[in-house]
C-alpha cells in the first residue's frame, strides 16, 4: 500500500493506493499547511501503516522536511517526484522538464490515466488553483506515447480577486454575480475574472482543435473552479455550437495529482 501526498501552495492532500494503483476515495483528506499534525491523526484514525509514500511538493522545503519526519515515525520512506520523473504513457515536451511544476506534471498523468489514454483525441486540462494552468496533451500514436506539448499559466481566480483588493483603493473584497453586462462593481469584477479564466481555457482548446482537427476533451480541476465554473461551462457550450460540434460536457476530476501519483506508485511496484 502506498501513501500519496500532494503538497500545494495552500493545502496538503493525502490519499492511499494499493499495489495496482487503485485508490479508495474514502481514504483521502485535505488540510492547510498549519494543520500538518492532522496527517498523524488521519493515519491513526484509519489504522494505516504505509511502507512507502510517493509525493509532490511545490511548498517550502521546510514543510516537506516536516512531512518526512512525521512519516519516519511510522517507518514510512518517502519518494518525491518532479517534472523529470519519467512516465511510460506520457512524454514531457517542456523545454526544461526540471522547471515544470511537479504537481502540474503528475496532474497531467492523472488526467490521462482517468480519461481513456487510448482514445485518439487530444486533451486539454485546466487546473484552477492559486495559479491556473491550461495544458494540452496530444494523443498517443503507434510509435510514441501521448505527449504533453505545453500550456498557459495565469493567476488563479482567487488570486485575481486578491490582487484587485490589494492594489485598488475603493474596490475592496467580495464576490458578485456573473453577468453579461454588469451594472455594479462587484458583478463587474466577478464577471471580468470569470471571462479571463474561461477565455484562456477556450484559447488553448481552440488552438488544439485547429491543429489536430479533432475536438479536444476538456477536463477541469482545482479548488478555484467553483468561482468560474458556470461561466466556463456556458462558454464551452457556446464554442461547440459555433463549430457545429456535438454537445459534450467538460469533465470534472477532483484529484488528478493523487490519481497520477497512484499510477506512478503502481509503476514503482512493478519495477521493484
Amino acid at each position: 500500500m502506498n501513501l500519496l501526498l500532494d503538497i500545494g501552495n495552500t493545502r496538503i492532500k493525502v490519499g492511499y493506493a494499493d499495489h495496482s494503483g487503485h485508490r479508495d476515495p474514502t481514504l483521502s483528506a485535505a488540510f492547510i499547511h498549519s494543520e500538518l499534525d492532522r496527517l498523524t491523526d488521519w493515519l491513526k484514525q484509519h489504522a494505516l501503516r504505509p511502507q512507502q509514500a510517493l509525493g509532490v511538493s511545490v511548498a517550502a522545503p521546510e514543510l516537506t522536511e516536516q512531512v518526512d519526519k512525521i512519516l519516519h515515525r511510522f517507518d514510512c520512506s518517502t519518494k518525491w517526484l518532479d517534472g523529470t520523473s519519467p512516465c511510460p504513457i506520457l512524454s514531457n515536451g517542456y523545454e526544461a522538464p526540471e522547471r515544470l511544476g511537479a504537481d502540474r506534471w503528475l496532474g497531467l498523468i492523472g488526467v490521462l490515466t482517468q480519461q481513456n489514454p487510448s482514445a485518439h483525441r487530444p486533451l486539454v486540462h485546466v487546473s484552477f488553483g492559486t495559479a491556473t494552468t491550461v495544458d494540452t496533451i496530444l494523443p498517443a500514436t503507434s510509435n510514441q506515447p501521448a505527449r504533453f506539448v505545453g500550456g498557459l499559466i495565469l493567476p488563479g481566480p482567487q488570486l485575481m480577486y486578491d490582487a484587485l483588493a490589494l492594489n485598488t483603493a475603493k474596490l475592496g473584497k467580495g464576490i458578485g454575480a456573473i453577468n453579461d453586462f454588469p451594472t455594479n462593481t462587484r458583478a463587474a469584477i466577478s464577471s471580468g475574472i470569470a471571462a479571463a479564466q474561461a477565455g484562456a481555457v477556450l484559447r488553448q482548446w481552440q488552438l488544439t482543435q485547429q491543429e489536430q482537427q479533432v475536438a479536444p476533451l476538456l477536463v477541469y480541476s482545482g479548488g478555484g473552479a467553483e468561482l468560474i465554473k458556470a461561466e466556463l461551462l456556458r462558454a464551452y457550450r457556446q464554442q461547440l455550437d459555433l463549430l457545429n460540434l456535438d454537445p459534450e460536457s467538460a469533465l470534472w476530476q477532483p484529484t488528478p495529482v493523487l490519481d497520477g501519483l497512484a499510477y506512478m506508485a503502481a509503476q514503482t511496484e512493478q519495477t521493484d
